[in-house]
């Protein structure tokens, strides 16, 4: 089977019945490998009967292969086409869905509003240095929204450490303000404020309107917004409902967490494995033999003896704005590693209530105004981002953060890289304008300030400065 055989199976959906059963067999042994305690265990000691005992036709050594990493390893150097058809038919699925993933955080999130766009580039530009290759699982959406105030589910390892359930909008009281803030937020930033959730640190199905509240998101915005549940149980009907009915509209990843293996057998008798293809099953109960809580928030709480600072985690992928529908507030934030300063993995840049859609679009506005530049101006004192380290190569420049991830900053110009290294130099002790670095350089070396200003645009552009909000003065 070439590449060219591979279908994708989640948008548009396929229709290949049983390419389809092939892909859900895949995902339904990957699912018992990471979450049921004794399946790996019984699968080694006998893998055809217990994949037969889980209703699974699909062969042993696919399963090892997808699973078990010394098999992995053992194939990972065969030409494509000696492996299993499961294996690489499952494998095009996992691309499909990190293809859509990367899409989302490379174009449909973009904000047309070019200082939201800028600020936007720079907190993912910031993240490569701060979290390497994890932030390459960070969307940083620009905009999310919140029906609810707390959440009633409480989990222990809630990274964004929700409070209680206090409030919850009602849609017969709350639909033309609704409206009025999806229309704006649409208006601000363009086809970029509905890429984002109806929740974040709250539980979607808390709300008894969220159906509602979302078939306005839809017909605004041409997407259903992706659903996390940690209550996918509490009422089974509704929730294969709600799944059923988003995914004739729009066909995308939802995600269930599991907190228990109780759960975790209840979702298995309740729904087929045709119906979870589109739904991640998140292992979040201490049997599992790979969950792994971020350490942020609550977990990172419950875990504080075995939490060095530069370990901080975070599962915010927002940088941009959450709008809380139940509290009339709007928050600015960014992701950040957890740390004492920041418990739950987010820099919180700003929070402000309205009072009505008009008072929103004022918070909204003057948020962006105070803390969005399109650019530095050149007498803007600049201070390199502390946390990052910055050494001179022979190429350039190589920056990275607490030594574990590193990149080399130069980009495809004829400048020295000796002239990069000047500019280092000149930010080191920080508090510098653009102008006086120019304006030193010329005096010294006889640097042309148009080459040192466009140094110092790219170290700006990468996020390697400080924003002005986040200034000692500040």
């Amino acid at each position: 089977m070439s590449d060219m055989e591979i279908k994708n199976v989640i948008s548009p959906a396929c229709d290949d019945a049983e390419y389809v059963r092939e892909v859900t067999e895949a995902k339904r042994a990957l699912e018992l490998w990471t979450m049921e305690p004794n399946f790996q265990e019984k699968f080694l000691a006998a893998p055809e009967e217990t994949l037969a005992a889980n209703g699974l036709h699909i062969d042993a050594l696919s399963v090892k292969i997808l699973c078990d990493t010394k098999t992995a390893i053992e194939y990972q150097q065969r030409p494509p086409e000696e492996l299993p058809r499961v294996v690489r038919r499952y494998r095009g699925f996992l691309r499909e869905k990190i293809a859509e993933r990367n899409r989302m955080a490379q174009e449909y999130c973009v904000p047309s509003h070019p200082a939201f766009r800028a600020w936007r580039s720079r907190q993912q530009n910031r993240c490569w240095a701060e979290f390497g290759t994890r932030n390459s699982s960070l969307i940083h959406v620009p905009m999310t929204y919140e029906l609810d105030l707390g959440c009633s589910v409480g989990c222990p390892f809630c990274g964004v450490m929700a409070g209680r359930l206090q409030k919850v909008s009602r849609y017969d009281e709350d639909a033309e303000l609704w409206k009025g803030i999806l229309t704006f937020a649409w208006e601000t930033i363009g086809d970029a404020a509905g890429e984002g959730t109806c929740y974040y640190a709250t539980e979607p199905l808390d709300n008894p309107d969220y159906e509602k509240f979302t078939n306005d998101f839809f017909e605004l915005f041409g997407h259903v917004p992706q659903l996390t549940s940690a209550a996918s149980m509490r009422n089974p009907e509704r929730t294969r409902k709600y799944l059923s009915d988003a995914l004739k509209k729009e066909r995308r990843v939802h995600r269930f967490s599991v907190l228990s293996l109780d759960i975790l057998h209840k979702i298995f008798e309740t729904f087929t494995m045709e119906e979870l293809l589109c739904v991640e099953l998140l292992p979040q109960f201490a049997d599992a033999p790979h969950n792994k809580f971020a350490k942020a928030g609550r977990a990172r709480e419950n875990q504080m003896e075995h939490v060095e600072e530069e370990d901080g985690n975070t599962i915010a992928c927002i940088s941009g704005f959450i709008v809380n529908l139940a509290e009339r507030s709007v928050r600015l934030i960014t992701p950040c590693g957890s740390s004492a300063k920041h418990p739950t993995g987010e820099i919180i840049v700003a929070k402000e209530s309205f009072a009505d859609l008009e008072d929103f679009k004022r918070v909204l506005l003057g948020m962006i105004d105070r803390y969005m530049q399109q650019e530095f101006p050149k007498t803007h004192p600049l201070y390199l981002r502390p946390g990052i380290s910055f050494t001179e190569a022979e190429e350039g420049i190589t920056f990275s953060h607490s030594d574990k991830f590193r990149l080399k900053f130069r980009g495809a110009d004829d400048l020295s890289p000796k002239l990069y290294h000047d500019v280092l130099e000149k930010l080191r002790a920080g508090g510098k304008t653009a102008y006086d670095v120019a304006e030193e350089l010329m005096e010294e070396q006889d640097a042309f300030p148009a080459n040192v200003f466009f140094i110092l645009k790219k170290f700006e552009q990468a996020g390697l400065f400080l924003e002005p909000y986040e200034l000692p003065s500040a």
